[in-house]
């Protein structure tokens, strides 16, 4: 990746926008330290699919979290099923703080 993790996490902003135009289900909460700071704290997103498609899917869920390192040191967690096809399906993402109380 070229640029800044400042440049990257402001993408997100951007493309999360750009999702809900597509998918009005998408769902995506970001959190930041003040309105004027704008430093965020934590990003969780989920895609929404129809309704009809969570009864389709296995009734296992895998939640998974993986330290990202850099600048911002946070968790990145996944929480993923598997669908009929036997195909990865992702319920949820979120970056967070690493192992505290709140995330």
């Amino acid at each position: 990746m070229r640029g800044s993790f400042e440049q990257a996490y402001w993408l997100l902003i951007s493309y999360f926008a750009e999702v809900r135009l597509v998918d009005p289900n998408f769902i995506f909460d970001i959190q930041t330290m003040s309105c004027k700071d704008k430093r965020f704290i934590r990003y969780v997103w989920s895609f929404g699919p129809p309704k009809k498609t969570y009864k389709l899917l296995r009734p296992v869920v895998v939640i998974d979290g993986t330290f990202l390192k850099g600048r911002y040191r946070r968790t990145l967690r996944t929480i993923i099923t598997i669908n009929p096809s036997n195909h990865i399906f992702p319920l949820a993402l979120s970056i967070t703080y690493s192992e505290t109380t709140e995330s």
